[in-house]
């Protein structure tokens, strides 16, 4: 019997400023993914509720996508969560300000940065579908 659930978190940059971000989420909880969207500054609480639930059993595999802020926000909350024991089975960041290395307990990443025309804020938009890929599994 599987232990536990997926769960995505979704850390948007300041301000909220991560056009389509959240509209993301909303797909992927459509998709049968229970998915949290909260504001990058909210990681630190995000990751105490993931470590303990974690612990309890009720989850088991934990994503983490962010833009901007988010992203760095991505990475510090995996790095508090490796403290803690607890993998991180991806953590994508698009056009992440700050650190962008990943902890040891992260089975995959994968940083987007604008190209071909992109901006900070269009980057999001026009990787939709690398993140939906990398989220379901499919890459």
């Amino acid at each position: 019997k599987p232990r536990g659930a997926v769960h995505l978190y979704v850390l948007l940059g300041l301000g909220n400023m991560s056009p389509g971000l959240s509209e993301f989420g909303s797909k992927m909880g459509r998709r049968g993914i229970p998915t949290t969207v909260r504001n990058y500054g909210d990681w630190p609480q995000l990751a105490r509720d993931a470590i303990q639930q974690y612990k309890s059993g009720r989850l088991r595999s934990i994503m983490i996508v962010g833009h901007s802020f988010g992203g760095a926000a991505a990475t510090s909350m995996a790095a508090e969560l490796g403290k803690a024991g607890v993998p991180v089975q991806l953590v994508a960041m698009l056009d992440p300000v700050g650190e962008s290395a990943v902890s040891s307990n992260v089975r995959r990443s994968v940083i987007f940065r604008p190209s071909g025309g992109e901006t900070h804020f269009s980057v999001i938009a026009g990787h939709t579908r690398d993140l939906t890929g990398y989220v379901l599994g499919l890459r």
